[in-house]
């Protein structure tokens, strides 16, 4: 996942993708509890890092400029945020992201971007923090961080901090696409608390040896965002039902709070046919062939 450059190091920010997502009842502090299977797809944004004496953050690539007036992004909150565990107040890197995911897509792109800077800066200052550690410096910097640090099939609970990755899972084909707007995570949230939520219940095992088990355990969870998210943004309906109604589309879900969606298919080649069809229907639409990888 990572790549030596001249005298610095690349990441790759995988999108996250939440195959299931359960959430309870909020909490006296405000946050929500959740219990969900999260997945990393070979789709993603790059972030390079090269030594410098101060730190800086230049943002290149299509969803740029959805970035623009975001200056202290969590890309740089990570740097700051590692830079201060290590009390090493001098350290300072250029780093430059190019960013290829849809911003507030449901997809974790910041909170990858956030997790590849930790991962990428430890090696170019060539600190002494092991992944669990790193995971715990990016919890300070945003609930998904330590999922997006560990970057493989894993069961995210708590409020997103207790990650446990899974033993048995498959690389899944899947089609990911973004209908054109963007879904804030708060009022997704606000529309699921008017709803009265019960308290989480402890969920089943996450396992799976193949492509029908999975299907199987994924049928018997859900996104408990996604019936907020519609109501909200009419356009993950639209997407969800021209997802579902793909030809070999095994399984169609919202990820995270939207407003993305994907379909799983039985091969890529299946995929990347349904990926035309969607850009034929909807040439705005970003559609995406991906592979999700399994447990490794």
């Amino acid at each position: 996942m990572s790549a030596a450059l001249r005298g610095g190091v690349e990441q790759f920010a995988p999108a996250k993708v939440n195959l299931t997502l359960r959430v309870g009842r909020a909490r006296a502090d405000g946050y929500h509890p959740l219990d969900s299977l999260v997945v990393f797809a070979d789709w993603g944004d790059t972030l390079a890092v090269e030594p410098a004496d101060e730190l800086s953050l230049i943002v290149e690539g299509d969803g740029a400029a959805a970035l623009k007036d975001e200056p202290h992004n969590l890309v740089l909150k990570a740097a700051w945020a590692l830079r201060a565990a290590a009390d090493r107040r001098e350290l300072g890197a250029r780093l430059t992201l190019t960013k290829r995911l849809p911003v507030a897509a449901g997809l974790g792109g910041g909170s990858s971007d956030a997790a590849a800077a930790l991962r990428a800066l430890t090696a170019l200052w060539d600190l002494d923090f092991s992944l669990r550690q790193l995971a715990e410096i990016g919890s300070a910097v945003g609930a998904d961080v330590p999922v997006c640090v560990h970057a493989r099939a894993a069961r995210m609970s708590g409020i997103g901090e207790i990650v446990a990755p899974l033993a048995a899972w498959p690389s899944l084909p899947a089609l990911i696409v973004h209908p054109g707007a963007a879904l804030s995570t708060g009022p997704v949230f606000k529309a699921f608390d008017e709803g009265d939520p019960a308290p989480l219940s402890a969920g089943a095992v996450m396992a799976a040896g193949d492509l029908d088990a999975a299907l199987r355990r994924l049928a018997a969870d859900a996104n408990d965002l996604e019936a907020p998210a519609r109501r909200l943004c009419p356009a993950v309906g639209e997407a969800l039902d021209l997802l579902a109604d793909l030809p070999g589309a095994r399984l169609a879900r919202m990820s995270g709070s939207g407003a993305s969606c994907f379909a799983i298919f039985e091969t890529l080649d299946a995929a990347r046919q349904s990926a035309a069809l969607i850009q034929r229907a909807r040439p705005d639409w970003p559609a995406a062939p991906v592979t999700l990888a399994g447990a490794v």
